[in-house]
């Protein structure tokens, strides 16, 4: 760590030194991981970045965040039943859709947010911006930025005196009511935002809902420090995880699942979500600023899981386990920023820790020939990593054109998992202990340079790292899990990426009208993909986790923003991208009769496409201003096939969906109102959300789109709503 220090300070003063002559330098722009999201013109940034405004946010006004985070060249999120998210960009941690690394790091305020199981639960009321880091962002976000960061701000104070009422019906029972208050004077600015979310959900067993309050306060102690103190509390129930149906037959008959016996993993899922930050901010000059921010995040689960048959019908009927998930996460982040001549630099530490505790109880005896569980057997397991980071960023400028920019960040990991198990073996109740606990060192790094083609035209280009550690239970797998693992493995590797970038930028007049685009061409390198070493969800004979094979993904990615004061304007977001596995070991496909392993075949996928990555995806937004009050916002988004599958066996079809509203916009006495009718798939295509197929779960000896697990979009839908500001 002291090496590391050494080598940024010797940056920054071999920088300082090397400037000959005073050339104006913009403020040093820096992807800022505190709470205050350092934006402006990103003419200089040398990564593909996309900004989706609050104003484009509450347009699109998702119902998950999916409907945000496609409106971004390169991200292909997988969706599930409600709000349930798994964010992937550039086909990274595609493999597996349980207890899976997705590879993108999830920024909410500052803080990445502990993503158990790669699932991202959110207030979508409460988001006011998202910004995109493209490429491994390990350099400023640490482990498991593996191919880039969605940056949540949420709404914050604003310089103005406003309440806000909103409500909003739709199909399913739909119900959205939010008040918004916003408060400020030369001493203090505070907003206060309280919602509330229901929907009975389209799929068997459903239900949803959210309630949930946010408040901040900023006060100012002088013309140049101020300090910011944050709260949000959101309860969240949902009914089950239920998404999908077996097979496309099921999808076609039964998208619902409703009736077919096969019960979702989890039932009556409970969260309680807090978070506190506490943020100081000084400017010292003109050109240098510190920011502090300390932050308390809780995220708490309940909920019944694992159904199994208690009757002997062959059907699943009880849920035999009560579990819980405590997530606390703890810590500061701290940078410093500031311009010296032609340099500009910052230097950030991140301290911290995150802790995961997980309880299982067995709630009731069982035995149906898969597993079998004594009530009363019980399984506590603990996880906590501490984090010590420090990183950097020195932006340049070596002409007036051209600027050339180093990011660098040493991790230092420590991880500890704890399992103490009481479980019955037939005679006497046995009691377990197993611990172990591992350390890893990581440097990442960003280095590029952008070159003003002229005061409108940026080309840039860059190489980023990306990282993400083994965690201890895969590492000694065996001793937490020995009726599913054979063996420990503790020398696993760190799953690394490696990012190439090429990309222009900028802001054209074409037709009259000003086009701002972004159009950039990038391999991404994984090494050492953690997983399963037969298969990702193989669980017959020698089964443990290793580093399996590598993957490459190549793509083109383009975003083009018009003038939205002109009659018709539009955004467009267009992604091309190849990824394929460059190297895997054999992989063995779970196939009749399932749970043992004759019949089971394996697989040489080395060279296959890596599953749920479409070669295609466009979204068009297209804005029509009818007259100063009516306007007409339309979506169209496609996506072309895929495979479903790592041994490219099964082909899910492509699709095309719009989404129309009509929006109107008046005042009433100076005060704004606003009314909109919006229908999501205009034409009612029941297309695939999402699938995923990992077995032969029909059971007819072989892999076919019958065993795959499919989440069916519920078609047309329709909602209305109103806002009123006064």
């Amino acid at each position: 760590m002291k090496k590391k220090l050494l080598l940024l300070s010797g940056l920054v003063l071999f920088s300082s030194v090397i400037a000959a002559e005073e050339m104006e330098l913009e403020t040093i722009q820096v992807e800022s991981s505190t709470i205050q999201d350092i934006s402006g013109s990103n003419k200089r940034e040398v990564s593909a970045v996309n900004h989706i405004s609050e104003k484009k946010y509450q347009t699109i006004n998702p119902k998950n965040i999916n409907e945000v985070l496609r409106t971004v060249p390169g991200i292909t999120a997988d969706v599930r039943s409600g709000d349930i998210v798994e964010i992937h960009m550039r086909g990274v941690g595609q493999q597996e859709f349980m207890w899976e690394n997705t590879g993108v790091a999830v920024v909410i305020d500052g803080v990445p947010v502990l993503q158990n199981g790669g699932k991202v639960k959110l207030n979508l009321n409460n988001i006011e911006s998202i910004k995109v880091i493209k490429g491994g962002a390990s350099y400023l976000y640490g482990a498991d930025a593996l191919a880039g960061a969605v940056i949540i701000t949420t709404k914050k104070p604003k310089d103005q005196d406003e309440i806000t009422l909103y409500a909003e019906y739709g199909s399913y029972a739909y119900q959205n009511y939010e008040t918004s208050i916003f408060t400020s004077n030369d001493t203090y600015a505070a907003t206060v935002n309280i919602s509330h979310r229901f929907t009975n959900g389209y799929w068997d067993m459903g239900e949803n809902k959210s309630n949930a309050i946010n408040a901040k306060l900023t006060y100012f102690i002088n013309d140049s420090s101020d300090i910011t103190a944050g709260i949000e509390i959101t309860d969240k129930y949902e009914e089950s995880s239920r998404g999908s149906v077996t097979g496309v037959t099921a999808a076609k008959e039964n998208p619902t699942g409703a009736g077919d016996g096969d019960l979702p993993w989890n039932h009556d899922y409970n969260s309680d979500i807090q978070k506190y930050f506490l943020i100081y901010n000084k400017d010292f000059s003109s050109n240098s600023n510190l920011m502090v921010n300390t932050y308390y995040y809780i995220d708490n689960y309940d909920y019944e899981a694992s159904p199994h048959d208690t009757t002997g019908d062959t059907l699943d009927d009880r849920y035999t386990r009560d579990s819980t998930e405590d997530i606390d996460q703890y810590g500061v982040k701290s940078e410093f920023r500031s311009t010296l001549n032609n340099l500009g630099y910052m230097i950030g530490l991140d301290l911290g820790q995150r802790k995961l505790d997980e309880t299982d109880i067995t709630s009731v005896t069982y035995e149906d020939g898969r597993s079998s569980g004594t009530l009363g057997d019980t399984s506590i397991a603990d996880s906590t990593q501490d984090r010590y980071a420090i990183y950097g960023e020195t932006k340049y400028k070596l002409s007036s054109d051209l600027t050339a920019v180093l990011n660098a960040r040493y991790d230092y990991d420590k991880y500890e998992y704890e399992q103490n198990a009481l479980e019955f073996d037939g005679l006497a109740w046995q009691t377990t202990n197993t611990y172990h606990e591992d350390t890893f060192k990581n440097i990442s790094l960003r280095a590029g340079a952008a070159y003003q083609l002229d005061n409108k035209n940026t080309l840039f280009s860059s190489v980023s790292t990306g990282f993400r550690n083994p965690r201890v239970y895969e590492m000694y797998a065996n001793d937490f899990d020995p009726d599913r693992y054979s063996d420990n493995n503790p020398d696993i590797d760190t799953q690394t990426t490696i990012n190439y970038e090429l990309g222009i930028r900028g802001d054209q007049k074409i037709a009259d009208t000003n086009v701002k685009y972004e159009l950039s061409v990038y391999q991404l390198n994984t090494k050492d993909i953690i997983a399963k070493n037969a298969g990702t969800y193989y669980s017959n004979g020698n089964v443990f986790f290793d580093n399996v094979g590598d993957s490459r993904s190549r793509g083109i990615e383009l975003s083009l923003n018009t003038d939205k004061t002109r009659l018709l304007s539009f955004d467009v977001a267009y992604t091309y991208m190849r990824a394929k596995y460059t190297a895997h070991d054999p992989f063995t496909v779970d196939l009749s009769p399932t749970y043992k392993e004759d019949g089971d075949k394996t697989y040489d996928i080395s060279s296959n496409t890596i599953p749920r990555t479409p070669q295609h995806r466009f979204d068009l937004f297209t804005y029509l201003k009818i007259n100063k009050d009516w306007s007409i916002v339309a979506e169209n988004y496609a996506q072309s096939n895929y495979y479903a599958d790592e041994t490219n066996l099964v082909t899910m079809p492509g699709y095309m969906v719009m989404n129309l509203q009509l929006r109107y916009n008046t005042k009433i006495q100076n005060n704004k109102l606003e009314l909109f009718v919006r229908t999501d798939n205009v034409f009612d295509n029941q297309y695939y959300r999402t699938v995923y197929l990992y077995s032969d779960r029909s059971g007819n000896g072989e892999l076919d789109s019958e065993d795959a697990s499919i989440t069916v979009d519920p078609g047309r839908v329709f909602y209305v709503g109103a806002k009123y500001s006064f």
